[in-house]
């Protein structure tokens, strides 16, 4: 595995993608009981749709990125992009993530307090959100089209 392969945009994504995925098993809420301990809520207890679709659209940008680059396989071809791909999947996941950063929780009627995972968690939604523009205005293909011949331009 080459890893001069990966561009910065690259790197910025599978990294963020990585470190969404641990974000996830760490807590994101917490509450204390009245009895000097406190109980802990990971990404996993907060729900689908807050936490575990990024994570999801994490670990599929980080092993598109890891699949294309250090793999050497050919990604399929979309109806859009590869660019504007990462950079949508990336945006979702931020919104999806610093949503839930600003709600917040409420179980039985009582505010949680936002614990670290929440916090790591949306800095790599961020990143994979950075990660995906960067890689769109670049105009990266992951696969891009190599044409034969001689070398010359067809006027």
């Amino acid at each position: 595995m080459d890893l001069n392969k990966l561009t910065t945009s690259d790197k910025i994504i599978a990294g963020s993608g990585i470190l969404l995925f641990i974000a996830y098993f760490l807590p994101w809420f917490k509450v204390d009981n009245g009895l000097g301990d406190s109980v802990n809520f990971s990404g996993g207890d907060v729900g689908f749709l807050w936490s575990t679709l990024p994570m999801l659209i994490g670990l599929v940008l980080a092993g598109c990125v890891i699949a294309s680059k250090l793999c050497d396989v050919k990604l399929p071809d979309l109806p859009v992009p590869w660019g504007q791909f990462y950079l949508g999947l990336g945006a979702l996941a931020a919104l999806l993530v610093l949503l839930k950063l600003l709600i917040g929780e409420e179980v039985f009627g009582f505010d949680l307090d936002r614990a670290f995972g929440l916090f790591i968690a949306a800095l790599a939604a961020i990143g994979l959100a950075v990660g995906g523009y960067l890689k769109f205005a670049a105009k990266e293909d992951d696969h891009p089209v190599t044409g034969g011949g001689t070398g010359s331009a067809p006027f």
